[in-house]
């Protein structure tokens, strides 16, 4: 460290001989990036403003008639009132192709613009299983949502979907759809006009051609299964190499990445500027917004800059090449540990990095006591929900250790026969079962915002409520139980495939003050719950036995508590009934 402070000093004296040239080759290269940047943030801004002024209005108008729908001024079931209403929307809205509202069984009016003209016929999508989904998976969302892009059955085109459920009092009657087709995205994309002159394009999944020049007259090779082209069988080069790296040279280095452009090499060799931007706006899958550049100013400004450095490097190599030899070993292992320390402290352990080795003992030491410290966080985050602990800490350390009375709902879950079914199968079979079982029922508990307390064999105990307070903890609860319902059928639809037997399962919710906090001895403490609302839960869950669904594989059993907080309303009444430990029966709900 001594020689590294002694090499330091001297590096001065010889920086102030090259101040001069210092100062010249920064300012080249700020004023290089600062104007590649801007050129770069325009353009990107162009293509985003021209995709959201074609989709928003898509958006706008499947709100407004859903709203007019459910106000009652347009009457789902008057054909010639939802005619006029679909043509008239059209007809103000030319970014849009066609919009459609559809029944629940996939039947409904169609208005498709054609020119000029606005066309409405009347549909039957019902027979169409990829139709079928999205509107059962409409049913169950609220709001305007984006799908995923679709080539139904009987259209030449593959289509972007923007959808909104619609509901009178409560009920679904069906979903108003908004379709642009790709081949007007990329139509609008070539007649963007950018900032810079580049190829504009947009993948979809990072697998797919959403938009680009060559699509504007659609995808010749689309089907209902295949939508979209893919990169590789696209031929674009230079998406091809954006995708592929491995594919091209290397070009580019800190330069490119401080102008905020990654330079693509290519299979036959060529160097392509290209900027890209994601975006998670229209639906769960991404966008990716990007621009490669034709003509090699931005590469040459580079290159111009690039070999300035270069020159002024060698001109200072032999003075300063053992002055930055050691300033790099000191700082990388610094900034490395810094990166790194900031990681872990979000608790974000799958992110982070091995620290390496380093010649300076003090640095290999402290990387080596880190890396330690990462395995073993590693471990207690196994046994401890990440989840939970960062609550307890955004809660701050004057709460830590203290016992409150909170009002929550509680879920217990067990599966059916799992006893006799775990006699039949290896150790190693019982495991995976369990383990892809808890981490379908985890899932949907982390969405809706729920802490898992302990696994207990086959069964999982879970609250909302604690150790933030959740006003909707029984809606949240609610939630979860019906998407682990989800979950479960659709697992059990594969199992039936392959010949294995489904899966049964046993929920139970109710919702009551306990007591919560960190319970257990000085030198081990869980932060669990203790109360009569846990023990009526896990009584509910039991209670299935007797009552169970007829008409799914999850039995979820409710009380009144939690009804009446929750107000579900495709809850079935099952009256008083009798649960082991209490005297007085339960009113209790079946979802």
């Amino acid at each position: 460290m001594r020689l590294a402070l002694m090499v330091g000093f001297g590096g001065l004296v010889l920086a102030a001989v090259a101040t001069v040239l210092v100062l010249g080759l920064w300012s080249a290269r700020e004023n290089t990036v600062s104007l590649t940047r801007k050129l770069a943030d325009a353009g990107l801004n162009d293509v985003q403003a021209a995709i959201e002024r074609r989709l928003q209005p898509a958006e706008t108008a499947v709100e407004h008639l859903g709203r007019r729908m459910e106000r009652g001024e347009i009457k789902a079931a008057d054909t010639a009132d939802l005619s006029q209403a679909l043509s008239s929307a059209l007809a103000g809205m030319p970014q849009v192709g066609a919009l459609l509202f559809l029944d629940a069984q996939g039947q409904g009016l169609q208005a498709v613009r054609e020119k000029d003209t606005v066309t409405v016929t009347e549909e039957k999508f019902g027979h169409a299983a990829v139709i079928a989904d999205e509107i059962r998976l409409s049913q169950s969302q609220k709001g305007v949502h984006w799908g995923k892009v679709l080539r139904p059955p009987g259209v030449p085109f593959s289509l972007l979907t923007v959808r909104r459920p619609v509901r009178l009092d409560g009920e679904f009657i069906g979903v108003l759809v908004a379709s642009v087709s790709i081949s007007q995205l990329s139509t609008l994309l070539a007649e963007t006009s950018l900032a810079i002159d580049g190829e504009v394009f947009v993948l979809y999944d990072q697998r797919f051609i959403l938009a680009h020049r060559r699509l504007v007259k659609g995808f010749k090779g689309a089907s209902p299964e295949k939508p979209l082209p893919t990169v590789e069988e696209f031929g674009d080069p230079v998406l091809m190499a954006y995708l592929h790296p491995e594919l091209g040279p290397e070009y580019g280095g800190r330069m490119s990445r401080d102008m905020g452009i990654q330079i693509v090499g290519t299979a036959d060799g060529e160097a392509y500027p290209l900027i890209a931007r994601r975006l998670n706006w229209f639906g769960e899958v991404p966008w990716e917004i990007g621009v490669y550049f034709r003509n090699d100013d931005v590469a040459a400004e580079f290159e111009r800059v690039m070999w300035a450095s270069i020159a002024g490097l060698v001109a200072l190599l032999l003075a300063l090449l053992l002055a930055w030899v050691l300033a790099n070993h000191i700082s990388r292992p610094l900034k490395e540990l810094d990166r790194a320390a900031r990681r872990i402290k979000d608790l974000s352990l799958q992110d982070a990095p091995t620290l390496p080795p380093s010649r300076i003992r003090e640095m290999n030491d402290a990387g080596q006591a880190f890396n330690a410290m990462v395995t073993t966080l590693r471990w207690f985050e196994t046994y401890v929900p990440r989840s939970l602990v960062r609550r307890l800490m955004h809660q701050g350390e004057g709460d830590f250790g203290r016992s409150v009375q909170r009002d929550v709902t509680v879920m217990f879950t067990d599966i059916v026969g799992f006893t006799p079914t775990s006699e039949q199968m290896s150790a190693e079979e019982t495991a995976a079962l369990l383990n892809d079982h808890f981490a379908e029922v985890g899932a949907c508990i982390d969405a809706q915002g729920g802490t898992i307390d302990k696994y207990i064999g086959d069964a999982v105990m879970a609250f909302w409520g604690a150790p933030e307070e959740q006003s909707d903890h029984a809606v949240r609860a609610c939630r979860a139980a019906l998407a682990i319902r989800a979950a479960v059928e659709a697992s059990n639809k594969v199992k039936a495939k392959t010949g294995k037997p489904p899966l049964h399962l046993r929920i139970g919710l109710h919702s009551g003050p306990v007591i919560v906090g960190n319970i257990g001895a000085p030198q081990r403490v869980n932060y669990t719950m203790v109360g009569d609302s846990v023990n009526i839960s896990h009584r509910l869950e039991e209670l299935g036995r007797g009552l169970p669904d007829p008409n799914s594989a999850v039995t979820i059993i409710i009380s009144r508590a939690t009804q009446d907080a929750a107000s579900v309303r495709e809850a079935e009444d099952l009256g008083p009934q009798q649960i082991r430990g209490r005297r007085e029966a339960l009113k209790v709900y079946r979802l």
